[in-house]
């Protein structure tokens, strides 16, 4: 049983979907990662494979939420992940970070900037659902 199933979300209220930002520079993680999210939510998903991308989406879209690998060209995601939380407007968007990397700097640094939660790659798929739906929350489903 999926979390979605568990919590009775899986007949969404009707509106607008929630707004997804997926930030991945592998193109192979990228498309797992659409195929997921399109199996799991209706969501209006948007990609960005390096920094600049990212925060060109995240500044004209204002997702609801923001997957980020750490790992992204040019300057990695932890950049990003400054610059979202000193933008008003992103400040507050909920970061899942995804990433390899268990450099205790980068850990601090990732828990510093204030992400939602951490998920360490290989991650489990069911894992990576619960922290969606968690993240996301019943009233930014509506």
């Amino acid at each position: 049983m999926t979390l979605m199933e568990a919590t009775a979300l899986d007949t969404l209220p009707t509106g607008a979907p929630p707004v997804l930002l997926l930030v991945e520079d592998n193109p192979e993680q990228r498309s797992l990662l659409r195929e997921f999210l399109s199996d799991i939510l209706p969501c209006d998903l948007h990609e960005a494979a390096d920094g600049y991308a990212a925060l060109a989406h995240a500044r004209a879209r204002h997702p609801n939420l923001v997957l980020l690998d750490l790992q992204v060209p040019p300057h990695g995601g932890i950049q990003v992940l400054h610059t979202l939380r000193t933008e008003a407007a992103l400040g507050d968007v909920p970061v899942i970070v995804m990433s390899g990397s268990r450099l205790p700097a980068d850990l601090a640094e990732v828990a510093a900037a204030g992400v939602f939660c951490f998920i360490e790659k290989p991650y489990s798929l069911d894992d990576l659902e619960s922290a969606i739906f968690a993240a996301l929350g019943p009233q930014r489903l509506i």
